[in-house]
């Protein structure tokens, strides 16, 4: 009890903030991508709602984050050397980059298109360059972590080589806003599509190895399978956004007509992955509930996330095919998010009130 009351002071919970807590940003603001392609009335006031909630939840969280890094640098460093929670880091400069996605997506939501353009472009550039600095940080920390086992591997890795693969999801939007910066915005999406990719090519090796050769983790860490859902369905989304951007430009001298069916193909297999893990992740969840304990926990917002990413690539799969079986697994991964979105904010609200939720996690 004592341990409760004390985190829950501003200063204990700055001391053990825990990184994950931007994961709740990301899960709530990917909602308005994911409703874009919905059919209901209310899809701009719901919108701005869950981005307007996105905001303020971010900025709560940057407080403490912020503090915590200055004020207990001890204790920052022990959530970069931790073999978990360090993965989680990045998910701050990702929020970022959702943010400018949504500023791009509904450019008079909030401002006038330009500036919506403008913000979206700075904040595009000041998250990508969160992404890699955290990024280069993390894995010289890995490298160098003589304590790292087989049982610490788990699909919250996936974050930093995500991180990477989100930022051509916005760059090569920009790159079309904005031609004048065209080096930049196309070059670093591109090279971080790369990057993302063979990323997530090698810690999904070493973790799906875990998983082979290792029991299931802990159930605290139950949620973080979804994860698996969110790299595929990001790819399927960039594909979508090169298609866009070589239809429009003759960069490179690569032919559309040539690019473009290729591209439908890839976006339909790397969505149809995501449409299998999620499958595969339902199924999982509910030995735990069977077998196991499921209990609540600040990773159960990995729910809601990748369950984002794959609605945002199930309707891109239906504009590019005009499959109604893609548009229905969009019904599907949207009503699970939105169902999960509410359980998710309602039990980490109670974890809130009782204290229970601001405790070390590590």
């Amino acid at each position: 009890m004592d341990k409760n009351e004390n985190c829950l002071t501003f200063n204990g919970i700055v001391k053990h903030f825990n990184p994950a807590w931007f994961a709740a940003v990301m899960g709530t603001a990917v909602i308005p991508l994911a409703i874009a392609f919905s059919k209901i009335p209310l899809k701009m006031p719901l919108a701005t709602f869950f981005f307007s909630l996105a905001i303020l939840m971010f900025l709560a969280a940057l407080v403490p984050w912020t503090i915590k890094l200055f004020r207990y640098p001890a204790e920052f460093k022990k959530d970069l050397n931790h073999p978990v929670a360090g993965n989680f880091l990045p998910t701050m400069p990702i929020s970022l980059i959702i943010f400018s996605l949504i500023f791009l997506k509904f450019p008079e939501m909030v401002f006038s298109q330009s500036v919506s353009y403008n913000i979206a472009f700075y904040l595009w550039l000041l998250g990508s360059i969160g992404i890699y600095v955290m990024g280069f940080i993390i894995l010289i920390h890995i490298f160098r972590h003589k304590g790292i086992d087989l049982p610490h591997a788990n699909f919250g890795w996936y974050i930093p080589p995500v991180s990477k693969l989100i930022i051509p999801v916005a760059g090569f939007e920009l790159a079309r806003v904005f031609p004048q910066s065209m080096e930049l915005t196309f070059g670093l999406s591109i090279v971080s599509l790369g990057v993302g990719f063979f990323l997530f090519m090698f810690v999904g090796a070493a973790v799906y190895h875990r998983y082979i050769y290792h029991e299931l983790p802990i159930n605290r860490f139950a949620a973080t399978f979804f994860i698996g859902v969110a790299p595929t369905a990001i790819i399927a989304i960039v594909l979508f956004k090169m298609i866009q951007f070589f239809e429009q430009t003759s960069l490179l001298s690569i032919d559309p007509h040539v690019f473009v069916p290729v591209a439908k193909i890839l976006i339909l297999a790397t969505w149809g992955f995501s449409i299998w893990w999620f499958c595969m992740a339902l199924i999982v969840i509910l030995y735990y509930i069977r077998k196991m304990e499921l209990p609540y926990a600040l990773s159960w917002w990995a729910f809601t996330f990748p369950a984002g990413a794959l609605s945002v690539a199930s309707g891109v799969a239906w504009k590019v095919s005009g499959f109604s079986s893609a548009y229905f697994f969009y019904g599907i991964s949207m009503t699970f998010l939105l169902v999960m979105w509410i359980v998710v904010f309602i039990r980490t609200a109670a974890g809130m009130v009782t204290g229970k939720i601001f405790a070390p996690s590590h």
